[in-house]
């Protein structure tokens, strides 16, 4: 191997042999000596190991000096690498809830880079855009990195953390049945850690601020399946894919895993995928065929192919029997779902006999399908059709979205945390909420119509990392690490039906004062009079593992203890501490391919509330348009590159033109060629999109993929604050949504077939022309050339 000197430009660049040498680093930051595959490793120059031999030769004559004092000398830090030199550090990427393990190059102890880690459990060495914009996060020059206070002036000012704590925990212990909890982490650890804060200060469970898609997901799969489990699809392994309505190649649940999965589904046109969704995304533009179903009629369709299915001889009698208890009624007939869905019969009729010859078909729900009012009714629908299709539980099938449980370890006995609605619930009513205590959220941005009910909320406690829309309203803002800065312990989304908890130490120290999350309400227990049996959430998870191991020896070959682990994972461990330093070197614990099961069976008609016959998305009445108006339905999206908004803060990201309309820096609305002609709305043109609740004005982008009557708008952008390259860019599409609008049986705010107005305003003035890749910017952007501490300030 011939590197490029570092800091030599490519033209005057010189080469040199090098040597590699592999470490394995503890966490003092100390070699072990036994480096192994993923573990920092170093790169040195053949000149520069015989230097540091010939010095190391030199010490040790030093040392045989007979003069005692020369043997006593000042303490030398030991390093791992020599200045300059590369260091790849294994981390866990948290910009979302999929939990993909990746490698970190330092330099200096600085981060430079990263990488899929090539073993990784969820992404097999992938790295999506956002994963890459970690470093951006880490080192972004607007972060928050010490406390802050609202003082007597109004404005936020700079305090210890002394003083920060002790005022949020003043408002805590003066009113804990009016504090409400609000966490942004993912199901995990972390999670379960607020849990035991809430109950530990005597406070309501907390609200977990999550993708609406996994809690209807989970409660859809508990009307078909049984289980209140998010499903786990064996993508790769089928032969026959219909996806009714995830986008899993844009921004839903891991689209590294899925992108995957699907390169192997289609490797040598082995399977096939169809993908039935309203909008053109990404999924769309790369399935085999694509369905544009009239929104929100996703479950309807879903019983119009099942009646089809039904019809063809090809199901089971057990299958036809599980399924048609689910389903008494007989479902619609193929002219009725053609006509609901706006698809042509002959199609939907197609697929249906292509569904049934398939040998390892999947139906897939999710995203789109699922955000309606009726969303978990259209959802059980979707995943029914695998009962029907005998795809439960069997290789290229669908499966339980199973953990090790370590939530529930940390949180003990508290109480299970609540969906997003519950905010709202307890704002809504006066003194409910006097406390307000948000953890990595921005509920702000994400929730419509929360400005007024903030006002019921005396003291606002932000842990973030960034001002966001919520913490600029916060009366405390409390610094957080980012994903690099801090100790991960991590379950992953069950993408793979396979139970895993990831562990990885931090990669770079914390820029000022910034602390990690768990360990923020750890302090903030203990200072509102009420701690926690632990100094830090490193502890928390190392007693959790103990415990665990503890319960599985106890359990002996009882694999029915819920509390134990599969005894395969603490074979060869002598004691709980051996165990628990053994997890953490390796990064965690990973479940096998024997671990994955099938969802439990349906219990029909149980006395105890297990789900009999479920709602039926055929007998729903369409929604209606208003009259005398011509409207359009909106469909809000997650761009790959922004997702919810959390990457709107980074340039890499807003330079990234979007895969379809390849506009940066910016929001645009994706109009229909057939109404946009008939508009006079040409590409660029500035609209106004008009709801029940706001009205937002942004450039139009004329598609021939749209359907007609739908627009279709990327959230994440139209941030109050949240860092200069955010703050004031896009517009944010939450605001056209009704607030009172809920899917029903969830808990979570409904997005799906909302109905809004379209306007042509008047052709662009310069500075509101959209980016567009390829057609010249519309002006120069401020990005910064490096981003690392030395670069761009103090760390």
């Amino acid at each position: 191997m011939w590197p490029t000197w570092a800091g030599a430009s490519s033209a005057t660049a010189r080469t040199r042999p090098v040597t590699t040498v592999w470490l394995a680093i503890g966490e003092d930051g100390m070699s072990s000596g036994n480096g192994k595959r993923g573990e920092p490793r170093v790169t040195i120059g053949r000149r520069d190991f015989f230097k540091v031999y010939a010095a190391a030769g030199v010490a040790v004559l030093q040392g045989c000096r007979r003069r005692d004092q020369e043997l006593i000398e000042s303490p030398v830090r030991r390093s791992t690498a020599l200045p300059g030199a590369s260091v790849w550090r294994r981390s866990i990427c948290e910009q979302c809830g999929a939990g993909c393990e990746i490698e970190v190059r330092t330099v200096d102890r600085l981060a430079k880079k990263i990488e899929g880690q090539p073993a990784g459990f969820v992404n097999a060495g992938g790295v999506c855009a956002l994963g890459h914009s970690a470093l951006q996060e880490l080192y972004h020059p607007d972060r928050v990195t010490e406390p802050m206070r609202r003082g007597s002036s109004g404005e936020l000012e700079p305090v210890s953390w002394e003083e920060a704590l002790e005022t949020a925990a003043t408002a805590i212990a003066a009113a804990p049945d009016a504090t409400t909890v609000v966490a942004g982490a993912p199901s995990g650890p972390l999670l379960g850690l607020w849990r035991r804060f809430a109950a530990t200060v005597g406070a309501p469970p907390p609200v977990h601020w999550q993708p609406a898609d996994a809690v209807v997901a989970r409660e859809a799969a508990r009307l078909a399946f049984g289980e209140s489990t998010r499903p786990a699809y064996d993508l790769a392994r089928s032969d026959y894919v219909v996806s009714l309505g995830p986008p899993f190649l844009d921004r839903w649940r891991s689209p590294v895993h899925f992108g995957a999965a699907w390169a192997e589904l289609t490797a040598d046109r082995r399977g096939k995928l169809v993908q039935v969704e309203a909008r053109h995304s990404l999924t769309a533009a790369n399935a085999d065929d694509w369905l544009p179903v009239r929104p929100g009629s996703e479950g309807f369709f879903a019983r119009g192919l099942a009646g089809l299915l039904l019809g063809s001889g090809r199901v089971g009698e057990e299958e036809r029997t599980v399924y048609e208890a689910l389903y008494p009624e007989a479902p619609p007939d193929l002219a009725a779902t053609a006509e609901r869905c706006g698809i042509d019969a002959d199609r939907i009729e197609w697929l249906a006999a292509e569904l049934a010859r398939a040998r390892r078909p999947l139906v897939m729900a999710g995203g789109s399908a699922l955000e309606s009012e009726n969303g978990v009714a259209a959802g059980a629908a979707v995943l029914a059709l695998n009962l029907l299709l005998g795809a439960v539980g069997r290789e290229g099938g669908v499966f339980a979205g199973v953990d090790f449980g370590f939530e529930d370890r940390l949180a003990g006995d508290a109480a299970a945390a609540l969906p997003p609605a519950a905010l709202v619930d307890r704002l809504a009513r006066d003194g409910e909420s006097r406390v307000l205590v948000v953890s990595e959220a921005d509920p702000l941005h994400g929730m419509p119509g929360l400005e007024a009910a903030f006002e019921h909320a005396g003291t606002v406690i932000a842990c973030s990392a960034f001002f966001d829309d919520t913490a600029l309203r916060a009366d405390v803002v409390l610094p957080v690490q980012t994903d690099l800065e801090r100790f991960q312990a991590v379950e992953p989304d069950p993408v793979r039906g396979v139970p895993a908890l990831l562990i990885a130490s931090p990669t770079v120290a914390p820029r000022g004062e910034a602390r990690h999350p768990g360990d923020v309400a750890l302090a903030l227990a203990a200072a509102a009079g009420s701690a926690l049996p632990w100094s830090g959430f490193q502890e928390a998870v190392e007693s959790a593992l103990s415990d665990a191991f503890a319960a599985t020896r106890a359990a002996g070959d009882e694999a029915s203890d819920p509390v134990a682990l599969p005894a395969s994972l603490i074979a060869g461990a002598l004691n709980a501490r051996q165990f628990v330093r053994r997890t953490t070197d390796a990064g965690g614990l990973v479940g096998t391919e024997e671990m994955r099961r099938a969802p439990a069976a349906p219990a029909l008609g149980d006395a105890d509330g297990a789900p009999g016959p479920i709602p039926d998305p055929a007998s729903l009445p369409a929604p209606a348009a208003p009259a005398g108006v011509e409207s359009f339905t909106l469909i809000p999206f997650e761009s790959l590159k922004l997702g919810d908004g959390r990457g709107a803060n980074r340039p890499w990201l807003q330079e990234l033109p979007d895969p379809l309309s390849t506009v940066m820096w910016g929001s645009w609305v994706e109009v229909a060629t057939a109404d946009a002609d008939r508009l006079g709305i040409h590409t660029g043109d500035i609209v106004r999109l008009t709801g029940t609740a706001a009205e937002i004005e942004l450039p139009a982008i004329v598609l021939p993929t749209v359907r007609p009557g739908s627009v279709g708008v990327p959230v994440g952008g139209g941030h109050a604050e949240y860092g200069r390259y955010a703050r004031g860019r896009g517009v944010n599409v939450n605001a056209l949504l009704d607030p009172d609008r809920w899917v029903a049986g969830a808990g979570v705010f409904a997005r799906g077939e909302l109905r809004v107005r379209i306007e042509r305003l008047r052709r662009p003035r310069r500075a509101e022309r959209p980016v567009i890749y390829g057609r010249g910017l519309r002006q120069a952007e401020e990005i910064p050339v490096g981003w690392a501490p030395h670069d761009g300030g103090k760390a």
